[in-house]
């Protein structure tokens, strides 16, 4: 079986809350890690059912390399808990994050205090394993079949773009409002017949935005240097020549 994470000498044991149950995704994560591709420096995307169902994620960002850890119906704190084991042996240079939607679900959806404590816990996770690499987090979608918690979901993504606008290493996608009428309703267009999950078309929407985000973001060895400022989009641009 798979573990809990093991916790490096100055990385604080995760104290799980009321309500959690990240064990349970013991088996997912073994068997991600174990089909896991060999890329240098990959953009590492993580979270729920959206990113694992992403068929087309490696083609969608060519050629800028990716490894998908998504597990299906995880929750934010699961992508806190499973992080070190998700990262183990890698060298991300950057890590894109869609986790919360489905804490906003159901009689009981966890409020945006929470959602911004956990937001606050994975990059505090994060810098603890020592990525300083830049983390992108993509707006909780406003979807048809959710669409009573739509205020609480709008009020969840405003606020945690409030905190990525604090810190240059932060980024918020907004992929939510491509997601709506014009009424500010969510729109069925972008939606399997559950009307939960991306079709086709809302991933080519959620491309439009994120793969652009990446491609601003500076070369992985160019982090460090702050005299040079060339671009995953220079470095795209010549590969695709």
């Amino acid at each position: 079986g798979c573990s809990a994470p093991t916790v490096a000498p100055d990385l604080l044991p995760l104290e799980v809350p009321a309500g959690e149950r990240p064990e349970a995704w013991a088996a997912d994560i073994e068997q991600l890690i174990a089909g896991r591709p060999a890329v240098d420096e990959p953009v590492v995307f993580l979270g729920s059912s959206s990113i694992r169902l992403w068929r087309s994620l490696e083609a969608d960002m060519a050629p800028i390399p990716v490894i998908n850890c998504g597990f299906g119906g995880s929750r934010i704190f699961d992508s806190v808990y499973w992080l070190e084991d998700l990262l183990h042996g890698l060298e991300p240079r950057a890590l894109v994050v869609f986790a919360g939607t489905n804490d906003i679900t159901g009689d009981r959806p966890r409020d945006a205090d929470y959602m911004v404590t956990m937001f606050d816990a994975l990059v505090a996770r994060l810098r603890a394993l020592g990525h300083d690499v830049p983390l992108l987090y993509i707006a909780i979608s406003p979807t048809p079949s959710r669409e009573r918690h739509l205020d609480l979901v709008l009020e969840v993504n405003r606020r945690i773009a409030a905190r990525c606008a604090e810190d240059q290493q932060l980024h918020f996608v907004d992929t939510a409002t491509a997601l709506l009428k014009a009424d500010g309703r969510p729109d069925p267009k972008w939606f399997v017949a559950d009307q939960l999950h991306l079709n086709a078309d809302g991933y080519a929407s959620w491309t439009a935005t994120i793969r652009p985000a990446l491609e601003d973001l500076p070369e992985p060895s160019m982090l460090s240097s702050s005299h040079e400022t060339r671009s995953f989009h220079s470095h795209v641009k010549s590969a695709t020549k």
